[in-house]
């Protein structure tokens, strides 16, 4: 078993920065949403709800990188089936080789192991899978593969 694994379940993952994805719904062919990173929003949108995931975490992954560590991430996503459903919400973690875990109550990781893989997706350049903590598509170059800001439609 992997000793630094366990070891970032022994340790809550810290609420700072504070960052939150909140997914939303969109027209037809768009799904959108904002990443705000200490207050700091970040508009997002993607041809899917699984495109502007993936987005969002490759966002957090580079943050986690940044950092050194992983960081809490509080998701909210609305229920697109029903109008009067409540949205959804997680707090989780994204660890700096890019995989994503739930944290506890007390902000500790849940469900470590040596069977976690970091999430992949399909660059926005070439459509190639990618993972989260690539910052250039290694097919086509595309400078940050995932990115699903406004500005940079998929």
């Amino acid at each position: 078993m992997n000793t630094a694994v366990m070891n970032a379940a022994d340790q809550p993952v810290i609420a700072w920065p504070k960052i939150t994805a909140t997914l939303g719904t969109g027209a037809e062919q768009t799904v959108e949403g904002t990443l705000v990173i200490n207050g700091v929003p970040h508009r997002c949108r993607a041809a899917s709800t699984d495109l502007l995931r993936t987005g969002m975490i490759a966002k957090c992954t580079a943050t986690a990188i940044m950092l050194g560590r992983p960081v809490r991430v509080e998701v909210i996503e609305a229920v697109q089936t029903d109008d009067r459903a409540p949205s959804q919400s997680w707090t989780l973690a994204v660890r700096p080789d890019g995989i994503v875990q739930e944290l506890d109550s007390r902000g500790r990781i849940v469900g470590t192991g040596d069977d976690l893989l970091s999430i992949e997706g399909p660059c926005r350049g070439c459509g190639i899978s990618t993972p989260v903590t690539s910052t250039r598509c290694t097919s086509c170059g595309t400078a940050e593969p995932l990115a699903v800001a406004a500005d940079q439609q998929r």
